[in-house]
């Protein structure tokens, strides 16, 4: 059973999920389109990005309103360049719990994949370069900028 001040606060809320939601995908993609472009990365996986006519893009738009504001991506390097760029980070905030309305980012092969063996994780694709965000809705002028600045200390 659910108390009436926390049925309040879960009705207000969800008066502007639409808005929230659509603002949070609009800011993953320009920033994965960033990430996508940046020659220190080495990869991005985000369903966002798929080719138009592609099976995954088809796949996507069968499926789904959108892409969604979470999403991975990798560095050249490892588990010390990723270090570099999340320490140098100022605005994004380092969380192992994503999708708060606030850009969250983490290091999955020492956080919440840390129990797997490693050749699991890289077979998944996680290495320890691997990176995942959760764009939330900050400016992404403010948002891009910020991962810009931390890759140069990369």
């Amino acid at each position: 059973p659910m108390d009436p001040h926390t049925a309040w606060l879960l009705l207000r809320s969800l008066e502007t999920l639409h808005l929230r939601t659509a603002r949070a995908c609009e800011n993953a993609l320009a920033v994965a389109r960033f990430l996508k472009g940046h020659p220190k990365v080495a990869g991005v996986t985000f369903i966002g990005l798929a080719e138009p006519g592609s099976r995954e893009h088809d796949l996507m738009q069968r499926q789904t309103h959108g892409a969604g504001s979470t999403f991975s991506f990798r560095l050249r390097g490892g588990e010390a360049e990723a270090f570099r760029l999340l320490d140098g980070l100022r605005l994004l905030r380092l969380a192992v719990s994503l999708g708060g309305s606030e850009t969250l980012i983490c290091h999955p092969a020492s956080t919440t994949h840390y129990p797997i063996a490693r050749d699991r994780l890289e077979e998944a694709g996680v290495t320890e370069s691997t990176l995942r965000i959760s764009v939330g809705l900050e400016h992404v002028d403010d948002l891009i900028a910020d991962l810009n600045q931390a890759l140069d200390a990369v």
